[in-house]
């Protein structure tokens, strides 16, 4: 599989290990067997951008943690997978406190989560919330065999 990767960073108080990010996003495809070609895009950014985004396409006026577009483009091969991915650094962050979690480990769990939303996952409903953390738990589990997850994230 052919992956294209882009990470962006437009959170003004946070540095981001882009790096990692495009190391993890590539591992978690590879965990998920994914075929084909993939162009995956992820846009890190504060609360008040993701709120923006969550009202105009969600039609909810709060912050979230993760946002999925999967894009349809006839123009690609039939193989071709492509999405977006906007996720909340500040939510990480204040998530990760409250659960008592590493801001590498919740910004991993984001990285997930909005990869399996263009999988077709979803966590409208418990039972779809159930099975969608169960794959989330298995494909983090997965990730800390594979590599040692460094901290990403780190105070600008």
């Amino acid at each position: 599989m052919r992956s294209d990767i882009k990470v962006s960073n437009l959170h003004k108080r946070y540095k981001l290990n882009e790096s990692f990010a495009e190391k993890i996003a590539s591992k978690i495809l590879e965990l998920l067997k994914r075929n084909g070609r993939a162009q995956l895009e992820f846009i890190f950014v504060d609360d008040k951008t993701i709120k923006i985004f969550n009202k105009r396409y969600k039609h909810e006026n709060i912050p979230t943690d993760v946002l999925s577009f999967k894009i349809d483009r006839r123009e690609f091969a039939q193989r071709a997978f492509l999405g977006e991915i906007i996720i909340s650094l500040d939510t990480a962050l204040r998530n990760s406190k409250a659960f008592g979690t590493t801001h590498t480990d919740e910004i991993t769990l984001y990285i997930i989560h909005g990869i399996l939303h263009l999988f077709g996952y979803d966590d409208e409903s418990p039972e779809d919330s159930i099975r969608m953390s169960r794959k989330q738990d298995l494909i983090l589990e997965r990730l800390r065999k594979c590599k040692n997850l460094s901290e990403v994230l780190m105070p600008r």
